[in-house]
């Protein structure tokens, strides 16, 4: 029997999850909690109440498609009423937020997710590679341009208490994660001047993190160029790796490859996938844990409040 799934949100991102449903053997969608009622959620079956939601028993796994600002309450709410999760990106405005679902997660004994799909895209040589070494160096530019506007609605997107930012949180996030699996967790995170279009929303930031490891990374993430790109670049001392707009290259010593682009709705769906697989084992997904979000929520955490994380 599919895994039934509970979308709580559905802005882009909750649409994006029903989306990803659709059609899927092993989830499929409840029903969907969205407090707008001019928001049109088509066929799918609207609850009443985040508590109705939550005493639903068809009701699986829930996904928080809601503002970072207040997920982690609930997702402990969710995971002591029985529920597993699936938490949007970014997943957490702290670590404190993180452990204290981790142990929510724990009591309960259901697994916790991250919507954090370009995961899906490292393959298995890159990810059993040891790429933790004060040797490498890692640079990473991501470019989406989000007009003025974006940021003025007057929604959670001009809140940083919700929104724990602009243009890193909400979409350079991905490729930041993608450096903390193969780079570790940071040490220190250290920052240029970023350019913001009101405080706390940036739309410009540069910086360099530097790795528990001793790996470092270079950073630029942009909401001011129309030119889009997202492009990660990892070098070791006898391997590298590439991924530049969804394309993944690998030279591991003598042998060079370059791996299938995946669709990011697919990537999506492999996510569901592997909940569906974690709710059924009652383990943690593999690769969309929670656990390995700590990296990017520090990092993130230190862009916010304009410091370096603390050692």
């Amino acid at each position: 029997m599919s895994l039934g799934v509970g979308i709580v949100g559905f802005g882009v991102a909750g649409r994006q999850h029903a989306s990803a449903l659709d059609g899927l053997a092993e989830a499929r969608t409840v029903s969907v909690l969205e407090q707008d009622p001019t928001s049109d959620t088509g066929a799918l079956r609207r609850a009443g109440s985040w508590r109705e939601l939550l005493a639903d028993p068809a009701v699986g796994l829930v996904a928080l498609c809601v503002p970072p600002g207040g997920r982690a309450m609930l997702t402990v709410e969710a995971l002591e009423a029985g529920k597993a999760v699936l938490i949007e990106k970014p997943p957490a405005v702290s670590d404190a937020e993180i452990e204290r679902v981790t142990q929510a997660a724990v009591r309960a004994g259901k697994p916790v997710g991250v919507m954090l799909q370009h995961r899906m895209r490292l393959p298995e040589a890159a990810l059993s590679t040891n790429w933790a070494s004060p040797a490498t160096t890692a640079v990473l530019e991501v470019s989406r341009f989000r007009p003025p506007a974006h940021y003025r609605r007057a929604d959670w997107r001009s809140d940083p208490a919700s929104a724990l930012g602009g243009i890193a949180a909400h979409l350079g996030v991905h490729y930041l994660d993608l450096a903390c699996q193969l780079l570790g967790r940071p040490e220190t995170v250290r920052l240029a001047d970023s350019r913001e279009l009101a405080p706390g929303i940036d739309t410009r930031v540069t910086g360099l993190v530097e790795f528990r490891t001793g790996a470092t990374l270079a950073f630029t993430v942009t909401a001011e160029s129309a030119v889009r790109t997202e492009r990660l670049q990892v070098l070791g001392p006898d391997r590298g790796l590439c991924i530049a707009d969804g394309t993944v290259s690998t030279q591991i010593g003598d042998t060079e490859q370059t791996w299938p682009t995946v669709t990011t709705p697919e990537l999506r769906r492999a996510v569901y996938r592997e909940m569906a697989e974690a709710v059924a084992s009652g383990r943690p997904p593999r690769r969309c844990h929670l656990e390995g979000a700590r990296g990017v929520t520090e990092i993130l955490s230190a862009v916010a409040l304009q410091r370096a994380v603390p050692a």
